[in-house]
């Protein structure tokens, strides 16, 4: 059985593989009827104890929701529900799941644990560089964009972003990572200017290289889109199986499980 911190810091490097192959989002919003499937490669290195990783997420959105599947059967897949706040997560190798809802986590935070969080938030600097550089990836049209975060992390990433692309995945990658104009920022100054460089970035990312540390490790990591493609999918997709316990996660600040509305790698 892997160690419970290495297999937390596997968690931490899928939810982050996720966010950054997600991060931007142009205009259109999407029909309830229809879905969104996005196939990305998710390359890390770096994590103690750990050879470098590949693994294959799948990536669906539909019925107001996003889940983030892993290839792996046994693996640990993601539901974000803007609607509620809520994230599921869902362990198939124990047919175990878990509940994060982030409006009643940043509720329930002291002001005092507030303010800390806004302020660490609030000291990461953006800065995006647009390049000439182009090339084809996968069939779509890509620039080359340089970007930089300082703050409570240091990364440094290569975002290879195409215009035939188009979508809307704001609300979801908001909620993942407490941003946007309703996360620990909101309308605030530092987020403004922090939203304000990346939307610099124009399109839908399908190459990003990031160099970053994380708990004093340094990382690398690498996604990549292969597949989207427009299909129908059922509300179920969204659903956690009936035969799956619930199990509590206990978080400073955060509800219980029990007492989060039903909803989430």
């Amino acid at each position: 059985m892997k160690h419970p911190t290495l297999r937390s810091a596997r968690l931490v490097s899928f939810a982050l593989a996720a966010l950054l192959a997600l991060v931007l989002a142009p205009s259109i919003a999407l029909a309830e009827e229809d879905g969104v499937f996005i196939e990305t490669v998710n390359r890390s290195s770096g994590l103690t104890g750990e050879a470098p990783t590949e693994e294959v997420s799948q990536t669906f959105v539909a019925h107001g929701k996003m889940k983030v599947a892993s290839a792996d059967p046994n693996g640990t897949d993601m539901i974000l529900d803007p609607a509620t706040g809520e994230m599921t997560f869902m362990n198939h190798g124990v047919k175990e799941f878990y509940k994060i809802n982030a409006k009643s986590m940043m509720e329930g935070l002291s002001k005092p644990g507030m303010d800390q969080m806004r302020a660490m938030m609030e000291q990461t600097k953006v800065t995006v560089e647009a390049t000439d550089e182009t090339r084809e990836i996968n069939g779509w049209n890509c620039r080359k964009y340089r970007v930089a975060k300082t703050g409570m992390m240091e990364i440094e990433q290569e975002i290879w972003a195409t215009e035939d692309v188009d979508l809307d995945l704001d609300r979801y990658t908001d909620l993942m990572s407490l941003s946007g104009p309703d996360g620990l920022l909101g309308d605030s100054e530092a987020g403004r200017a922090q939203r304000a460089e990346m939307e610099k970035i124009k399109g839908y990312p399908i190459l990003t290289k990031s160099k970053m540390q994380l708990m004093g490790t340094n990382m690398e990591s690498e996604t990549e889109v292969r597949v989207i493609r427009r299909e129908p999918m059922a509300a179920s997709l969204f659903e956690v199986p009936a035969d799956y316990k619930e199990r509590e996660m206990n978080m400073p600040g955060a509800p219980s499980a029990h007492g989060a509305p039903a909803g989430h790698p």
